[in-house]
């Protein structure tokens, strides 16, 4: 009988949490930015899970656009990757700065984990599509017809597209932040943007396709 495992969509809600719309001390923040792992057996029930899996459908229905190379934009994005995490905010008008006391901590957290080189995302994107491949094979196997060797090896590939998966997405978080400062002011709610972005993100990460030539950042811009 196929042992149970858990689709991209679940990987995806541990990737990524709200942000709290007050302020919060770092232990609260903690219950909405997953960095750890999580309870297997847990059962998430969040806005952010439903919207992913209302995008999913979308995604299914209409296919990625052709991506035109953007040698300024790449420029650009390359330049505000050099800027450390703590400092994206400095440029934010001064009347601004109380609402963005919560975005703050969330820097703080996300700044935990490293940017990625260019070898770091092919690696990435290989693993997330082993995974989706193993488990492509693992659903439309009936049962019986794989030996517990071959199912273990391709949950092991799961498991690394999904871990590779979160870490993909995880190491780009202040690139929304970056993407969303552009509308402070502009009659937009921050955090809001910044939960859409994620959820963006989450679609870049799934629609990413490595062999095109162009860096994570420039494909989820």
């Amino acid at each position: 009988m196929p042992r149970p495992y858990r689709t991209r969509t679940e990987a995806a809600e541990e990737s990524i949490r709200p942000i709290p719309r007050s302020g919060a001390s770092v232990s609260e923040l903690d219950e909405y930015i997953n960095l750890g792992a999580q309870n297997e057996e847990e059962e998430e029930d969040d806005v952010l899970g439903e919207l992913i899996e209302d995008a999913d459908e979308d995604d299914d229905a209409q296919p990625l656009p052709k991506i035109e190379r953007d040698e300024e934009l790449e420029e650009e994005i390359e330049k505000e990757k050099l800027v450390p995490v703590e400092r994206l905010l400095d440029d934010v008008a001064p009347e601004h700065s109380q609402s963005l006391d919560p975005v703050r901590m969330y820097l703080r957290d996300i700044g935990q984990h490293a940017l990625l080189t260019a070898e770091d995302e092919m690696d990435l994107a290989q693993r997330i599509l082993d995974g989706k491949e193993a488990e492509e094979k693992l659903e439309a196997a009936a049962d019986g017809e794989l030996d517990e060797d071959a199912r273990d090896l391709l949950d092991l590939d799961i498991f690394r597209g999904k871990q590779a998966h979160k870490r993909l997405a995880q190491s780009n978080l202040r690139l929304v932040v970056s993407v969303a400062k552009r509308y402070i002011g502009r009659g937009l709610n921050f955090l809001d943007l910044i939960q859409e972005g994620n959820l963006g993100l989450l679609r870049a990460v799934d629609k990413f396709d490595h062999t095109l030539g162009f860096k994570f950042s420039t494909y989820a811009t």
